[in-house]
């Protein structure tokens, strides 16, 4: 009885010649791999020749919306300028369950030491947890966990030579403070 009802035939699925996939999985690859860019710009490629007989007011709207967009862009290079201007780096102790310290260091890629191997220097150097975080700004600073501050301090100017003393500061009740005397 199976033999007199339809036959089911199999589908024939063409793939993107850009992408390598079906055409409707093309919309939900993730957006930074490059098959997608290169997806999306030949779409637009296509899409600004098809726009080609539209009139010039739809292309204002498209040219406002592209000079807003670089508009944030030349902000952010201003104000990343503004914090480029003196490097440092930061000591903070914070804790956490009453007992438990954290010292954090953060200003260390600033002067062009890989966070990554810093964090593995100092966990192997004070015999303790190092990592590597981001904060609530985006930025990456390395947290120690101890009470390593005073150590911290030395090894950063033994270890880093582009570092100075006069570049180390703490934190102390909210107040950042120069690490080392102005005498050193």
């Amino acid at each position: 009885m199976a033999a007199d009802g339809p036959s089911v035939q199999p589908l024939h699925v063409e793939y993107d010649p850009v992408t390598g996939v079906p055409s409707e999985f093309n919309d939900f690859l993730p957006k930074d791999c490059d098959e997608y860019k290169r997806w999306k710009a030949s779409q637009e490629a296509g899409v600004s020749g098809a726009m080609a007989g539209l009139t010039v007011a739809s292309g204002e709207g498209g040219a406002a919306v592209g000079a807003a967009a670089a508009a944030p862009a030349q902000e952010k290079k201003q104000s990343s300028k503004k914090k480029k201007s003196k490097p440092e780096v930061v000591l903070e102790r914070n804790t956490r369950n009453k007992k438990k310290c954290i010292t954090t260091i953060s200003g260390l890629d600033m002067f062009g030491v890989k966070l990554g191997e810093a964090s593995k220097l100092f966990g192997k150097k004070f015999a303790s947890g190092a990592s590597v975080v981001k904060n609530a700004e985006g930025k990456e600073h390395i947290d120690v966990q101890g009470d390593c501050l005073d150590q911290a301090a030395e090894l950063i100017i033994k270890q880093y030579k582009e570092v100075t003393k006069q570049d180390i500061y703490y934190i102390e009740s909210k107040k950042k403070e120069r690490y080392y005397d102005d005498e050193a």
